[in-house]
């Protein structure tokens, strides 16, 4: 029996004696939102156009078969780091050092530019060193680009946003393209909907419409791999909806975003004494709801909420703020992590508007500080993301020379999100050998310009593209400088080289470890490599499949179940058992069906149980309009793409005394509680800053060894 977790996130959802909805069939109970059930899924029905649970108290609908309609998401553990902080690098006392954030899953700030009155370089140079060393601690970074990156010709002031617009997207590309790899995620404006605030500029939808999209063209060609955010709306609720629903309107219905942020400052969650102040009345759930039921395909990014403008001094509110910020994270924590993609609180100094978890000389504000480090500890997923940029795609695969009936790529993207909005990259076969397939429609490819303008276009509705190369290796030098020039091509993000036995020359190891070393060397380091083959275990000798595993980072198996008479489920569990000792992220190329075999297929792939990091379904020009919808009903589960964490190992206290647990690997660092003799904790991550060597566990940092005297405190 194979037993799972659903979450309700809808307002009531009834209970039925049968996977029904007729009448007869209800119970009269009901699931009422954030209620968890446990399922048997190998008791799943579908009927009356719904995917149906069972569970102990009888059946509720999952989702609608076409995907427009969803009732119930995963039991959602956290997948990955939620919890981070907005700092100011352009504020010396807003300034933390990386070490002094360890663990923390985001910093956010701006990226002051023309602020600084001085050349751009000037200014690179100042920002690429905290940048880097913030990459390089695993914190991943929120970075803030407005009118201080960019001031343009002031059009808040002259009123001309088209140019400003194209001027603002050149600067923000110049400047992923500079941190491509480091920057994990960009912020187009802030609190742009809020007219007079003086901290920041307002924009008419139609003029953000415009600036969000050629920024985010321009950042996704720059670095495929970096996330766009929308800026963060501060006018409330209605007011924010409103606003993003007009920008998305101009935008002819697309919404060129992958996570809205909002401000829910004055906002708390459920709960008495909750409140730092008697004017925060907002609700913080109701907001929530509004947000994600208006956006239901696109994550929340609670990108500013803490507590600002107040006497910093008066320690009497500070175990009111540190009381709301523990209730805050824990209640976004329980109810909504399928929903967010980040929590970051505002901010670290008192410099910043009067908010920060440290005072104006650095030093913590108990208990607001610990408690903020607390949860940062506390904040460390059970899943982590797969090793591959096809983690959780959904993806459809197409042959450059196939017609296709839109007039451009902008109209194909259009169409697509229109139809199958829960698509979110295409595979696309562009070349063969040493040449490119070319073509005549609007995804032809002649070169790399084609690949960059049809990447470009995807972008409004934030669909990646990987290409598709037709392996042969007559030639190693010419057709490695092929795959190289379509891979490096701006806006795409791996290469997916396909291995046909009735056209691949590359068989023995030798040839293939030749041919994959002179490619490898021609990439840059983090350049992904895929391979596509026949998915029959029983062909993969025919390719030479294991020769190909030290230089690959994934697999696209193809399973093409009615071509081969075979149920998808069945042919699916087959190939995914039979790769798995090859330890790979598999990402199952299968093909376009009946609708239910389409949905069946989707599910033996991505369901926990098999856990392919993505799925992809060909052949788009040969697909009916009625196939491409069907898409829609391919569900994504919440942990596609994503495994189980390992830790460290367990240590135990070895100390006769209680041992301190401190917010940073330092002797100096603040303390946040105690490990007593014999405790266990599981290790998340080891630091050596001599004399002690450290570990981090999920209520923070303790020494485990001194270095010098080999005393071993943990071990």
């Amino acid at each position: 029996m194979a037993l799972r977790q659903y979450r309700c996130i809808v307002s009531n959802l009834n209970i039925r004696s049968q996977p029904s909805t007729q009448a007869a069939f209800r119970t009269g109970r009901t699931l009422v939102r954030n209620e968890v059930i446990t399922v048997d899924e190998a008791r799943r029905a579908e009927s009356d156009g719904y995917l149906w649970l069972n569970f102990d108290r009888g059946w509720c609908a999952e989702r609608s078969l076409d995907g427009r309609t969803i009732f119930m998401t995963d039991g959602v553990p956290p997948r990955e780091r939620l919890w981070g902080i907005n700092i100011d690098p352009n504020n010396p006392t807003a300034n933390p050092r990386p070490d002094q954030l360890r663990g923390a899953g985001w910093v956010r700030f701006v990226l002051h530019m023309d602020s600084r009155r001085e050349p751009p370089e000037r200014a690179y140079a100042f920002y690429d060193p905290i940048i880097r060393a913030y990459s390089q601690s695993s914190t991943r970074i929120l970075l803030i680009l407005l009118q201080d990156t960019f001031l343009g010709n002031m059009p808040w002031v002259n009123g001309d946003w088209a140019r400003y617009a194209r001027d603002f997207a050149a600067r923000a590309g110049q400047i992923a393209a500079r941190y491509r790899g480091q920057v994990a995620a960009y912020q187009i404006w802030n609190e742009g909907d809020l007219d007079g605030a003086p901290t920041s500029h307002y924009v008419k939808p139609a003029d953000y419409a415009t600036l969000l999209l050629l920024a985010s063209k321009a950042i996704t060609q720059a670095d495929p791999a970096a996330q766009v955010i929308s800026g963060g709306l501060a006018s409330g609720a209605a007011n924010g909806i409103a606003y993003l629903r007009a920008v998305r309107q101009a935008l002819g219905g697309v919404l060129p975003v992958d996570g809205i942020a909002v401000h829910p400052y004055g906002h708390v969650p459920p709960g008495a004494n909750v409140a730092p102040f008697s004017n925060y009345t907002g609700s913080l759930d109701g907001l929530m709801r509004q947000f994600t039921d208006a956006f239901p395909d696109k994550p929340i990014w609670i990108s500013e909420i803490g507590v600002a403008r107040v006497d910093v001094n008066n320690q009497s509110y500070w175990s009111r703020i540190a009381n709301y910020m523990d209730k805050t994270i824990d209640y976004l924590r329980d109810v909504y992590t399928y929903a967010l993609g980040a929590v970051i609180w505002f901010a670290w100094n008192d410099t910043m508007d009067e908010a920060g978890i440290v005072n104006v000389r650095g030093e913590p504000k108990n208990p607001i500080f610990t408690t903020f480090f607390q949860n940062l500890h506390a904040d460390f997923p059970i899943y982590e993301r797969q090793n591959t940029p096809f983690a959780g795609s959904l993806a459809l695969a197409h042959l450059a020379t196939d017609p296709i009936s839109d007039p451009n790529a902008e109209a194909f993207a259009a169409r697509l999100q229109n139809a199958a909005p829960n698509v979110n990259a295409l595979l696309l076969w562009g070349s063969t050998g040493i040449n490119w397939l070319g073509g005549s429609g609007a995804l032809a490819v002649r070169n790399t310009v084609d690949l960059s303008r049809i990447a470009d276009a995807l972008t409004a509705a934030r669909v990646r593209l990987y290409v598709w190369h037709g392996l042969q290796g007559n030639n190693l030098t010419a057709e490695v400088s092929q795959i190289v020039q379509a891979t490096l091509a701006d806006g795409v993000r791996s290469v997916v080289l396909d291995l046909d036995p009735s056209r691949l020359v590359l068989r023995d190891s030798a040839s293939i470890r030749n041919f994959m070393i002179a490619l490898r060397r021609a990439l840059p380091a983090n350049a992904s490599i895929g391979v596509s083959f026949d998915g029959r275990p029983s062909m993969f000798g025919a390719v030479n499949l294991m020769e190909w595993l030290p230089f690959v980072d994934s697999w696209h198996p193809k399973v093409l179940y009615a071509e081969w008479g075979g149920r998808p489920a069945t042919l699916i569990a087959q190939t995914l058992n039979a790769l798995r000792p090859y330890r790979k992220p598999t990402v199952v190329l299968t093909q376009f069906g009946a609708e239910g075999d389409m949905r069946e297929a989707g599910r033996a792939a991505l369901e926990p149980q098999q856990a392919a990091a993505g799925i992809a379904f060909w052949r788009l020009g040969a697909a009916s309009a009625p196939q491409l919808a069907a898409v829609r009903g391919v569900a994504m589960p919440w942990l596609a793409g994503y495994t189980p964490t390992s830790t460290l190992g367990t240590v135990a206290v070895r100390t006769t005394a209680a041992l301190r647990i401190r917010a940073v690997p330092s002797e100096s660092g603040e303390i946040l509680g105690q490990l007593f003799p014999n405790e266990a904790v599981s290790v998340l991550e080891r630091a050596s800053f001599p004399p002690f060597e450290w570990v981090r566990h999920r209520r923070g940092w303790s020494a485990a060894r001194n270095t010098q005297t080999g005393e071993v405190y943990l071990g």
